[in-house]
């Protein structure tokens, strides 16, 4: 048997502010733990970690200089351990156009396009494995034929997400909490339709919302709503103007606090001060990270039932969103098998469920965490090394 490479190699950029980065944050740190060599040649992305994480992450960015460096110089970087490669839709790049190679190549990819071309799947096949994130994803991509196929959900930082009392960063008031960068998969036009109907019954409620979308291109989507018109602006310096867009579309300015792009370990205090959060995502392709978060710390969970997230769902841990109708087709989604559109109504009924029984929602919310419990990073980066290093047996 060919020993396990002791070398993993990260082929995208870790940051604070967003999924994959933050599953490439954690990725290092529990390759390090586990005694593996992480190597990266992408320099971080707006990483904003603690001190401590800091001072273990020194030694594989220092490393990174010099091999981006390199890649500079000679165009693609060759080595003699695996490789992580990131994939968009339809297999995007092909492993001919990655700025890597490995003796074994590695494709991760969380895609909400259903259109999977045969070009793409030649692609797929390039590559020794694919891991996606979500149990949608490995169904889909089986039914279209590929074997190579592994799924490895995203993990918890534990040590930052975890129960805990709940602050009073709000005093007074019915705290609901939506997080996903905004656009019309995300569905926050049904949580601000659902909202604002709420605030009316209940005028302590508050709305936190962290939608900050580094991907503004992909933001205009939003305008696809019925439930909201336009769009937020962008202004000069390509910051969305959440809040005036919210403040055209009815929400009483007192009755929301836009978070702006937290980086990753600062979403608890905010989460702790929730007493609700709000998930009608009309498409994961993984399982929703920002959902996963809430749900650890025991927070009661309003989630649709579709796609990627139904692998949260167990019996009474959420308050899942089950009136699903079909999306249609919308650029740039040609093909939206499995997406669903969830009911005003129904959301709106779920949140007035928790308010109404908070004893209820606190015993939904401990289920809730213990579910999630475990989905630790050491756990989920431990599958996925199991399938790499599988890959090495003779």
């Amino acid at each position: 048997m060919t020993e396990a490479p002791k070398s993993l190699v990260i082929g995208w950029r870790p940051s604070s502010v967003s999924g994959w980065g933050v599953y490439g944050q954690n990725l290092i740190r529990q390759l390090l733990e586990k005694g593996r060599n992480p190597i990266l040649y992408l320099a971080p992305h707006l990483l904003d970690v603690s001190p401590e994480v800091s001072d273990l992450l020194k030694p594989v960015l220092k490393k990174q200089a010099h091999l981006e460096d390199l890649l500079e110089k000679v165009g693609v970087l060759e080595f003699d351990y695996p490789v992580l490669h990131a994939l968009r839709n339809d297999f995007q790049p092909s492993l001919a156009e990655q700025p890597a190679q490995g003796n074994k190549n590695i494709g991760v990819i969380f895609f909400e396009s259903t259109e999977i071309s045969e070009e793409g799947l030649a692609r797929a096949r390039d590559y020794d494995l694919i891991v996606t994130g979500s149990s949608w994803n490995k169904e889909i991509l089986e039914s279209r034929g590929l074997t190579n196929v592994a799924n490895v959900f995203q993990g918890i930082d534990h040590t930052v997400f975890h129960p805990r009392p709940r602050n009073e960063l709000y005093p007074g008031r019915f705290v609901i909490y939506s997080g996903g960068k905004l656009e019309y998969r995300k569905a926050q036009d049904v949580v601000i339709a659902a909202f604002k109907e709420f605030h009316a019954n209940h005028p302590d409620a508050l709305l936190t919302f962290a939608w900050a979308n580094q991907w503004t291109g992909i933001m205009p989507t939003i305008n696809r709503s019925k439930f909201t018109t336009g769009q937020p602006e962008i202004s000069a310096d390509k910051e969305m103007l959440i809040d005036a867009w919210l403040l055209e579309n009815g929400l009483a300015e007192d009755s929301f606090v836009n978070l702006g792009m937290l980086p990753n370990k600062d979403f608890p205090d905010q989460i702790a001060a929730a007493n609700m959060a709000v998930f009608p995502n009309r498409c994961e392709p993984g399982t929703n990270l920002v959902a996963m978060e809430a749900m650890a710390m025991g927070l009661p969970c309003v989630i649709a039932a579709n796609t990627g997230q139904l692998d949260l769902i167990a019996e009474d841990n959420c308050y899942p969103l089950e009136d699903q109708t079909p999306v249609e087709p919308y650029p740039p989604y040609n093909e939206v098998e499995g997406w669903r559109e969830p009911s005003v109504k129904e959301t709106l009924q779920r949140m007035e469920d928790i308010y109404q029984d908070q004893t209820e929602a606190g015993r939904r919310g401990e289920k809730a965490a213990a579910f999630l419990a475990n989905f630790s990073w050491a756990n989920q980066i431990d599958r996925l090394l199991s399938q790499i290093d599988a890959l090495y047996e003779d």
